[in-house]
């Protein structure tokens, strides 16, 4: 008969404590694997979901790098130019664009841009963050209506600042972009055969699109007989890609070789996404008048007031010898870096 006592028993409760101990350890072990396992499982299914099967994320992706092209006149973004995108837990689509700025013939990274969009709501985020700051703080591209759609009357637009002066006082062994708008509507073909006799590339134009007149969005300025508005859209180079987002090209420069094609892809590019998916597109272009946008550029054709340019500072500044164009706002200078013309 075994003696009972207290040493006796402490070894018992160690040995059973023990025992207890890694069965506990064991079976949170294989419950944390396991929910890594369904976890893992999950994340599977909507990865592939996203990428293969839904389009979904190629989707958000063409749109935002189209209202890029339309919405933001200092700005563009590369083919397939998303260096980021995922689908998280929550089912929340994020993607990170670098948005290059055209100074010269060099393009540079200047900012990106942060779009989060849960897949099942309307709520989407997107939000710019600057790669480097603008070297002579240049603001955001301004451009000026030149008819007043509602009276008809003549504007005159901004004429505050001599871009020209400044100008004038650069090192011509510099370029630049800037931007002008002009005192009446043309159609891109005129407008760069305007700008035909000048040494620069032509990289977006605004266009009129029915603002104020057929339908009133977002906010617009007035004084001084101008109006400028807070969004303006305009025209770019034609973004081509195919059905299945495995292919595609952008033309970067209006010419009057492209500007055909650049304003059929837009129309093209409108009309997909009015077909396609008319909610999430006008969640990312920031409008709910895309139907209207789409209809005047059908009924009135494309009626530009202005553009952005880049080219030697010398060259810009020979445009002031133009009377159609006014309210000059330049962007960012950069060392020189062209190569063609008799600035070579």
């Amino acid at each position: 008969m075994v003696e009972w006592n207290e040493e006796k028993e402490k070894q018992i409760l160690k040995k059973y404590k023990s025992r207890f101990s890694f069965r506990l350890t064991f079976k949170i072990i294989r419950v944390l694997v396991a929910v890594f396992l369904l976890y893992w499982a999950y994340m599977m299914v909507v990865t592939i979901s996203y990428h293969s099967l839904s389009k979904t994320g190629d989707r958000v992706e063409l749109y935002q790098t189209l209202s890029i092209d339309w919405t933001y006149p200092e700005v563009s973004s590369e083919i397939f130019a998303v260096k980021k995108k995922e689908i998280t837990p929550f089912l929340t689509q994020k993607m990170e664009i670098p948005l290059e700025r055209t100074i010269g013939k060099n393009s540079y990274v200047v900012s990106h841009l942060q779009l989060t969009k849960p897949i099942f709501t309307g709520m989407t985020h997107s939000e710019l963050t600057r790669a480097y700051p603008y070297e002579n703080g240049s603001e955001r591209f301004s451009f000026y209506l030149p008819i007043d759609p509602i009276s008809g009357a003549k504007l005159i637009g901004n004429q505050s600042f001599d871009v020209w002066d400044t100008l004038e006082k650069i090192h011509e062994g510099n370029v630049a972009d800037l931007a002008f708008s002009t005192n009446a509507y043309y159609s891109p073909e005129q407008l760069l055969q305007l700008l035909e006799p000048y040494d620069l590339d032509v990289l977006w134009m605004p266009l009129y699109m029915g603002e104020l007149k057929q339908f009133t969005e977002g906010v617009w300025g007035g004084g001084d007989n101008s109006i400028g508005l807070y969004q303006p859209w305009g025209l770019a180079g034609a973004r081509v890609i195919d059905t299945e987002f495995k292919s595609g090209y952008r033309i970067n420069t209006l010419t009057l070789n492209t500007i055909e094609e650049s304003q059929g892809a837009m129309l093209s590019n409108i009309e997909m996404m009015l077909n396609k998916d008319k909610k999430l597109a006008e969640q990312l272009l920031g409008t709910s008048y895309l139907q209207e946008r789409y209809d005047y550029l059908k009924e009135n054709g494309f009626q530009a007031y202005g553009a952005v340019v880049t080219g030697p500072v010398k060259e810009l500044l020979q445009l002031k010898e133009l009377q159609e164009i006014h309210s000059g706002y330049l962007g960012e200078i950069k060392h020189w870096n062209w190569h063609e013309g008799k600035y070579e």
